[in-house]
């Protein structure tokens, strides 16, 4: 789940000490790995993997589970049966059992309402509608729960299951709903109800889905643990966005990498407006997520200007290091521009002229074709830069700008490089890797 693991290991903390602040019982964690479900006694999934197992510990000592999961895993009608099962028992003096099923992921963050234009294949969508989901539905329908996404289509007779948002603007999603017009309004009563059964509130009063995922807009505007007011909300905010975007410097950075001969990119993708408009304002205080986005690009953009100037006079002796700097203007943001990739341009060149053993690159990865938070760096062409050469490549994406894909984890990871994430010694970014893999189907050279 990428970053979603740190964050929430942040926000449950955070969430707690508000709560025995103000003199309420702490929420308990579990981590459960997967989201493999069956009888108890299955042999078809394993005890450590059944979740059967500690979803029944959990309901013997709170009365709601609030599940964040990719709902990855097997799930056996034996399975789905063993957990509605446990939300109709009743415990004299207690109220009826609740699950929220949270249900995110990286990858369909990062889509965002691309999701609806462009779906997956539904293998990777549990509750894609042609998967018939129903069962997950069923099982939190009538008041035993809810579920809550971003840019899902329910099935029509499990509306009431679903947590929208207060508003959608999104005609293709509308649409498949048989919503007419561009925008819609949703009534919050489910909201209310969860804010009257536990004093917490499950999202903001006006939250709308995130179209394109940046860290700093994500943190800010979405809501992943409930809290206990607004007030209360924007501090945990602050507090989490500020120890997700804590990073090494960049020398931190590059001391970790092994090369006698290491190629090192900064490289930063903008529109040329924006530019404008935030070197007119830059005396103010940044109001909009567009504001604030430049606002860190032109303060991280300038750290990597303010380290190559303090390089110059710095002569190297146990290995020597190629800088590269772009700045990649575009004219707006529905295409990439003209030609390769200039992210795998740079690296292509690096790797035949400068015979580097590693690539570094520090980026915000974005080359147009929707706002900022995408990615369209081209996977193929990076992987023929350094694949045969036996090139390792290193990624830092700053999280102000968003996680860095799991694709290109993975390309990374297979390279026998990596992706830099958060700090080393921060053991809330502790967590089992994606498996290591290039892209399947390379295309053209660089």
């Amino acid at each position: 789940m990428g970053f979603l693991v740190p964050q929430v290991r942040k926000e449950a903390r955070l969430l707690n000490e508000q709560l025995v602040a103000a003199g309420s019982p702490p929420a308990l964690l579990r981590e459960m790995e997967g989201a493999s479900i069956d009888r108890e006694g299955s042999t078809s999934v394993g005890a450590r993997k059944n979740l059967i197992y500690p979803l029944k510990e959990l309901f013997a000592e709170v009365d709601t589970i609030y599940w964040i999961t990719a709902l990855r895993g097997e799930q056996s009608p034996n399975g789905m049966f063993a957990i509605e099962e446990r939300l109709g028992e009743e415990v004299e003096g207690r109220p009826t059992r609740q699950l929220v099923i949270r249900n995110v992921w990286q990858d369909q963050l990062q889509a965002g309402d691309g999701w609806v234009l462009r779906p997956p294949a539904i293998a990777d969508d549990p509750l894609d509608w042609r998967n018939r989901p129903e069962g997950w539905y069923r099982i939190v329908n009538e008041g035993r729960g809810m579920i809550v996404r971003s840019w899902q289509v329910p099935p029509p007779d499990f509306r009431a299951a679903f947590l929208f948002p207060y508003r959608i603007a999104g005609l293709p999603l509308l649409k498949k709903m048989d919503i007419p017009g561009r925008e819609a309004n949703f009534d919050q009563q489910a909201a209310r109800e969860f804010m009257a059964r536990h004093g917490l509130m499950i999202s903001r009063e006006r939250e709308e889905w995130p179209t394109r995922l940046t860290g700093r807009r994500w943190v800010s505007e979405s809501t992943l643990l409930p809290f206990p007011d607004e007030a209360s909300r924007e501090a945990r905010a602050t507090a989490v966005l500020a120890s997700l975007t804590a990073r090494e410097t960049i020398e931190e950075d590059l001391d970790r990498i092994e090369a006698a001969r290491l190629g090192v990119i900064f490289a930063f993708g903008y529109l040329e407006s924006d530019l404008r408009h935030y070197l007119s304002t830059k005396d103010k205080p940044p109001r909009s997520a567009r504001q604030f986005y430049m606002a860190d690009l032109a303060r991280i953009a300038g750290e990597t200007l303010e380290y190559l100037e303090s390089k110059k006079a710095v002569k190297e002796t146990s290995h020597e290091r190629f800088y590269v700097s772009d700045r990649i203007t575009l004219e707006n943001n529905r295409k990439a521009p003209e030609g390769p990739d200039p992210y795998a341009r740079h690296i292509a060149k690096l790797v035949r002229e400068k015979n580097v053993d590693a690539v570094y690159l520090f980026t915000n990865g974005y080359l147009g074709e929707g706002d900022y938070g995408t990615f369209a760096l081209d996977l193929d062409l990076l992987t023929l830069a350094i694949r045969e050469a036996g090139v390792r490549l290193y990624v830092r994406v700053p999280f102000e700008f968003g996680p860095a894909p799991i694709a290109l984890t993975r390309l990374a990871l297979a390279s026998g490089g990596e992706v830099f994430r958060g700090r080393l010694d921060d053991p809330d970014w502790e967590m089992p890797l994606p498996a290591a893999a290039w892209p399947e189907a390379p295309a053209k050279n660089p």
